[in-house]
């Protein structure tokens, strides 16, 4: 069950904080469900562990931080909680100790407590149409957020900021920049999917091929994410009928 790691799942909680085990005598001292619509060795659906919630809960929406297997049964675990990295090792041996002490587990994690944050370098573009930007979708599935952002993305290492932007165009747009006017810089700091994030936006007025102009909607290929870039009236992100992100970049548009 490891390609479950790191994965936003949604877990139905029937043996919530507090209740008993309906054959053997003892009490969850945390949520333990299943996920529906999967399928485990012993036929059943596959269980999990809901960490950081100290009331009883029917549904949980979190990321998959450790896989417990079963060396001596064929009934592994799984561990959910919102944020990865949240729980080292040992307080996931402690916090499911009382019903997997039964058994002979082994923990396996995703990824290490000890990786250090970074902060990122990000570059984007604004392409106007009269009222309307070009952006890109998406999707915050933790938060449940549908949300816009320009396209762009991270500046590599002996790479400027604006040699970064032409490339990403080109890789995810197949889409020439014709001249890229310096606009802003943003700090953003922010939370996407439960983890903690940090990154520093440089953002270019952009000018394209009249092509792109013509287009309603463009394929956008974001590493081998096949997704969509679209072009969107401003004033719907000013009047707050729609998401963009950064907020701070609408007081440019």
């Amino acid at each position: 069950m490891n390609e479950y790691l790191g994965t936003i799942v949604d877990v139905e909680i029937d043996r919530p904080l507090g209740s008993r085990h309906p054959k053997h005598d003892f009490f969850y001292p945390i949520n333990y469900g299943y996920i529906p619509n999967t399928l485990a060795p012993d036929g059943e659906e596959i269980d999990a562990y809901v960490l950081g919630e100290f009331e009883p809960i029917k549904k949980f929406r979190g990321r998959v931080i450790a896989v417990i297997k079963r060396k001596n049964d064929n009934e592994d675990k799984l561990v959910v909680a919102k944020t990865l990295n949240s729980y080292s090792k040992s307080d996931i041996e402690v916090l499911t100790e009382f019903q997997e002490r039964f058994f002979d587990t082994e923990i396996i994690c995703c990824g290490s407590r000890k990786t250090k944050p970074y902060i990122r370098v990000t570059t984007l573009g604004l392409a106007r149409r009269q009222d309307e930007i070009l952006v890109t979708e998406g999707v915050d599935a933790l938060a449940d957020t549908h949300f816009y952002r320009f396209p762009g993305g991270g500046v590599e290492f002996w790479e400027t900021s604006e040699e970064a932007l032409k490339r990403e165009f080109m890789e995810e747009l197949n889409a020439e920049i014709l001249s890229a006017n310096y606009l802003c810089k943003i700090e953003n700091i922010f939370e996407f999917e439960g983890e903690k994030k940090h990154e520093i936006i440089l953002i270019y007025e952009v000018k394209l091929p009249n092509e792109y102009y013509e287009k309603e909607e463009m394929i956008l290929n974001e590493n081998g994410a096949i997704g969509k870039a679209l072009w969107i009236d401003k004033h719907e992100f000013l009047n707050e009928e729609k998401i963009l992100y950064p907020t701070e970049i609408k007081k440019w548009l």
